[in-house]
């Protein structure tokens, strides 16, 4: 991959989040005008697994903050919202936050029908949205454009982590199931096109699109059975995923056709399953667990303790770090940085600090966000999922890779985003 000249500038100078673990960086707690934002995601139904720890994430890092003295020495506030999983709710939720709140920014969202909904509302309104947990990589790519930032990965970093892991087997048959909506369709999209890359001899044998949030997959994991495929790529998620896991244990689908999918070996999906866990499943993470992975990043130790603590102070019934929790973290530390930079919470001037890029050093590794097209790039971990010594499940046979070297290049996001425009014409 090739990093932008901007962004390459910026990255010169490195900043580390995790001095904040031990040592405030100012000796004043904030004081005066909270920066307000508007912070709307799904706090019901499929996504809970990932969207409670993502706000105890985002809480935690916002105490650090402002007991460090907040940004330009004022609070951050994070206002929440339940979007109930419609971008007509979240839509709504926007204006009402912009109009009557007056917030300065808008953030949030997992699903990401919702993302896409509220930076199309961000970009008429001229509101800077700062999208922290929703995936498709449209947002900032095909329809991105200056009022929207991504403080996480998209999926084309993950889900080329998975296709490069697919690309070592033999498999030539491919069948997938994957939600019938933007997420779904853009997971698949991408995996497929990179595996297909890499191995220009894979066919799709089947393909299979329930709805979001559908409960029954039995019909699914019948075709998925006598699909004839080798292997299948998932791109269900949240509570989705785990149902659909439950129900193809008693057919040992994953025992018969090799199971591939990004979103089962994070600890938000996995800690759940427990002894139901699809041992075998080739996966991403987010290893907190992990003894090579804690070596390699010291201060991970250190902000894995913080957050358990935290969250049991907070009564989260499982206290223990997970993925949305990262980046819940990550994201209030990322808006803090783009207006601490621009000296100011003028949208104009926060924008032009998006769009010159910088990076940050988070305990689990560098996140650079990039100036070309306002994206985080991040660290990346894949696996195999096992049984621990202990009967949880683990993702083990841990890989490292950076975004940076597997995600698309700024140049192959402008071609995108003029293709994108010219069939809007």
């Amino acid at each position: 991959m090739r990093i932008d000249r901007r962004t390459a500038i910026a990255g010169t100078i490195l900043l580390s989040v995790s001095l904040a673990l031990g040592a405030p960086l100012a000796p004043t707690r904030a004081q005066g005008k909270p920066i307000r934002i508007g912070e709307i995601n799904s706090y019901s139904g499929v996504a809970t697994v990932f969207t409670f720890p993502y706000k105890e994430g985002l809480a935690m890092a916002t105490k650090e903050i402002n007991d460090a003295g907040g940004v330009l020495g004022r609070p951050l506030e994070f206002i929440h919202r339940d979007d109930k999983l419609k971008p007509d709710e979240a839509v709504k939720a926007a204006r009402e936050l912009v109009l009557q709140e007056k917030v300065d920014f808008l953030a949030g969202c997992i699903t990401s029908a919702v993302g896409l909904a509220i930076s199309a509302y961000a970009k008429d309104a001229k509101v800077l949205y700062f999208a922290t947990h929703c995936q498709t990589s449209r947002l900032t790519w095909d329809e991105g454009h200056r009022y929207v930032a991504h403080t996480t990965n998209n999926v084309n970093q993950y889900a080329r982590v998975v296709a490069k892991k697919a690309a070592a087997f033999p498999y030539k048959k491919w069948a997938h199931i994957s939600p019938d909506y933007e997420y779904g369709q853009n997971l698949w999209e991408e995996f497929w096109a990179y595996l297909k890359h890499l191995k220009p001899d894979v066919q799709v044998v089947q393909q299979n699109w329930p709805k979001l949030g559908e409960t029954d997959h039995s019909s699914y994991i019948t075709a998925l059975l006598q699909s004839g495929a080798e292997a299948f790529f998932s791109g269900l998620w949240g509570a989705q995923e785990i149902a659909f896991v439950k129900q193809a244990r008693p057919f040992a689908l994953v025992e018969k056709v090799h199971y591939f999918t990004p979103a089962i070996g994070t600890p938000d999906e996995l800690d759940p399953l427990g002894k139901e866990a699809p041992v075998g499943a080739i996966t991403t993470t987010f290893p907190w667990y992990d003894e090579g992975v804690l070596k390699r990043h010291p201060k991970f130790t250190e902000w894995n303790k913080k957050y358990t603590e935290w969250a049991k102070a907070h009564g989260m019934k499982d206290p223990q770090p997970k993925l949305g929790a990262s980046w819940g973290y990550a994201s209030a530390y990322i808006i803090a940085e783009a207006i601490k930079r621009a000296k100011s919470t003028d949208t104009d001037k926060v924008i032009a600090v998006l769009s010159e890029g910088f990076e940050m050093e988070f305990p689990w590794g560098k996140v650079i966000m990039r100036g070309c097209d306002q994206q985080a790039i991040a660290p990346q971990f894949g696996g195999v999922v096992k049984m621990g010594k202990e009967g949880k499940p683990i993702v083990a046979d841990i890989e490292e890779f950076h975004g940076k070297d597997i995600v698309k290049s700024c140049d192959e996001v402008a071609k995108l985003r003029a293709a994108a425009a010219e069939k809007k014409k």
